[in-house]
């Protein structure tokens, strides 16, 4: 269904030429694609940009191989490499563990990631953030939270997550529990301005379920999926905070897979993809339905959107939310999760994600998905998406061939009906987008007051940038 969706698009789509464009190449620079991770162009303005990337290996050589590391890659105007900070967050002593948990922008200064540390002997387990800022061109490191943990093997699963407006970051700590323990989490909720806790307790939850997925609302409250424990088909929806503790009551006929947090007209809404009963055929996929949620009203609405298309789909992942009006758009992508087995030099291998098709979902002011439509298909990379006026600029990998080989396309949308229309530039003879900007989405910034688009393609060794200005209309 996916491909025949995205094959229609690709003939349908119109050619969007543009004159006018300058295109800049930058000098490139080396990198270890086999060690460093999570990689974003971050903190861009005209004058500079900065990639984030980490570093996050185990191993018998862990006190002299570059094994924990946050680097921070300091670039010109032209995307040419002027400076590299390194934060070393290993703690040398034996037996002490480490572990990278996430990161994000803050604001157009800095940048915060966190970690973790967990020592076995000691029975404890630490988390640290790490604030980076362009102005000092230095990385800050706090403690900003300390648990006891029974072992190295038994120390629970600690989640970062960060809200869609970008203000909260919470600390889930899911302590190790078995049949002869509570179910107790430790929860730090960050307001990312001030750098300082919005609220922090421990959350008792009922033993005869387990979590599954965790979103943080806008309002810095965070809901928590559930799965009956065992072969039962039962979910619930717990919403936490500092004040509450409650369920949200939902259709007991639909299963919910994952869970993600938005707003509107500044009321908190939850979008969850799943399916609408325990029975999962060649025709239902387990994220083939999306249910739309009203947090403050309860209702729920349920409608298919045939995200059905790769057998191997582990995963939804949503890149971009987009409120316009009473509609809502979001761009999201098909992810597949494979956990590679460990080696003498890693022992805890991070898991591999790799994303597939996107799509585009609008719901209108009921909740009902309203347009459900191809954004591109991946080779692994994240989409793109910038929103410009009334249109959406999407970067994504598609199929051009019967043999399968895949290009690269930059497509505008425009937002009432969602056509696409292929975006041309000519460079060097040839249409850029599909010939030099081979980026992953997280590799992307557009900077809107002097209209330029960069794209940091990276290969096993290198990264150069390219940049193209005035090309958004």
């Amino acid at each position: 269904m996916i491909k025949q969706i995205i094959a229609s698009a690709l003939i349908t789509a119109s050619v969007y030429s543009y004159a006018q464009t300058k295109v800049t190449e930058g000098t490139k620079f080396t990198v270890d694609a086999n060690l460093e991770t999570d990689d974003k162009l971050v903190l861009a303005d005209d004058y500079n940009s900065y990639m984030f990337s980490a570093i996050n290996i185990d191993g018998l050589m862990r006190n002299v191989f570059p094994h924990k590391k946050l680097l921070m890659r300091k670039l010109d105007q032209n995307g040419s490499l002027v400076d590299t900070y390194v934060k070393d967050y290993a703690n040398k002593t034996n037996g002490v563990l480490h572990n990278y948990l996430g990161s994000q922008q803050i604001d157009d200064d800095k940048f915060i990631a966190f970690t973790e540390e967990y020592f076995g002997k000691e029975n404890r387990k630490e988390v640290f953030q790490h604030v980076f800022s362009r102005k000092e061109g230095t990385f800050t490191t706090k403690s900003i939270a300390k648990y006891s943990i029974e072992s190295t093997n038994k120390s629970g699963t600690t989640y970062v997550l960060f809200s869609e407006n970008g203000k909260y970051a919470a600390i889930f700590n899911d302590r190790f529990a078995n049949k002869k323990t509570e179910n107790v989490n430790d929860v730090l909720v960050l307001d990312l301005r001030t750098l300082t806790p919005v609220w922090n307790k421990e959350i008792i939850l009922s033993s005869d379920y387990v979590e599954k997925s965790l979103t943080l609302t806008n309002s810095a409250k965070i809901v928590v999926l559930r799965k009956a424990a065992g072969w039962k088909e039962s979910y619930k929806l717990e919403l936490v905070s500092n004040t509450e503790d409650k369920d949200l009551p939902f259709d007991d006929k639909y299963i919910p897979e994952k869970l993600y947090a938005f707003s509107k007209n500044d009321n908190d809404y939850l979008v969850t993809f799943g399916r609408k009963n325990a029975a999962v055929t060649i025709g239902s996929s387990t994220f083939g339905t999306v249910m739309f949620y009203d947090m403050k009203s309860g209702k729920a609405v349920i409608s298919n959107t045939n995200l059905a298309g790769s057998k191997d789909m582990s995963d939804v992942k949503v890149i971009k939310t987009i409120v316009k009006g009473d509609e809502t758009l979001m761009a999201v992508q098909q992810e597949t999760v494979t956990r590679p087995m460990p080696t003498a030099m890693n022992r805890f291998p991070d898991p591999v994600y790799s994303l597939d098709a996107g799509m585009l979902i609008k719901f209108n002011k009921e909740g009902e998905v309203k347009q459900f439509v191809a954004a591109g298909t991946s080779t692994g990379k994240r989409i793109h998406v910038v929103e410009a006026g009334d249109k959406l600029y999407i970067s994504a990998f598609y199929p051009k061939g019967a043999f399968g080989n895949t290009g690269f396309s930059m497509k505008v949308f425009d937002f009432a009906n969602l056509k696409p229309q292929e975006v041309s530039l000519d460079y060097k003879g040839r249409n850029f987008f599909q010939n030099y900007g081979f980026a992953d989405g997280n590799m992307i910034q557009y900077v809107p007051n002097v209209n330029k688009m960069m794209f940091l393609q990276k290969s096993s060794k290198e990264v150069q940038m390219f940049s193209v200005y005035n090309f958004i209309k």
